[in-house]
């Protein structure tokens, strides 16, 4: 990543947003093909809803940990506040992750209670489908997002204890 034009102005993170259509497009050709076979059986359903539950509160709890005030080092004021700034910004492309399964959570809720004769099964199917999809493609790159977080607090940290 090259440095910006202007002080305080990032780049465009072309990766994210490539990687954030591929896994749309993805998600949208899996459920092309395969939506039509979600069923809504209480079993199915709740093996999903549960593997997303936990999912979403260990992201939650990690945010929460890496997002505590206290992780800052004592270094001046801007240098805490720039710190502090970066870590947040990470960590709120994590909340995405974590709207995508409360929202798929919902969906799944509303999917159970669907009747398949109804008109609008049809559509929470694929959207259930399509959701499930994306939450465990955006899942993939978590742990890699979250390790370079907590790495580059340690190298702040080993850098501050060294005095460079």
């Amino acid at each position: 990543m090259s440095t910006p034009a202007r002080p305080g102005k990032r780049n465009f993170a072309w990766g994210r947003t490539v990687g954030s259509a591929t896994a749309i497009l993805v998600a949208g050709a899996a459920t092309y093909q395969f939506g039509g076979t979600l069923s809504n059986k209480a079993d199915v359903l709740s093996f999903i809803a549960s593997i997303f539950s936990i999912l979403a509160a260990v992201l939650l709890a990690v945010i929460s940990i890496l997002g505590d005030p206290s992780m800052l080092l004592d270094h001046s004021w801007r240098h805490s506040y720039i710190s502090a700034e970066e870590t947040q910004r990470k960590i709120h492309r994590q909340t995405d992750i974590f709207i995508v399964y409360v929202s798929l959570l919902i969906c799944l809720f509303v999917f159970m209670l669907s009747d398949p004769a109804a008109a609008i099964y049809w559509y929470v199917q694929h959207l259930a489908f399509f959701l499930t999809s994306l939450a465990f493609l955006a899942s993939l790159t978590l742990p890699f997002t979250l390790k370079a977080i907590q790495k580059n607090r340690l190298d702040r940290a080993i850098k501050q204890i060294s005095g460079k």
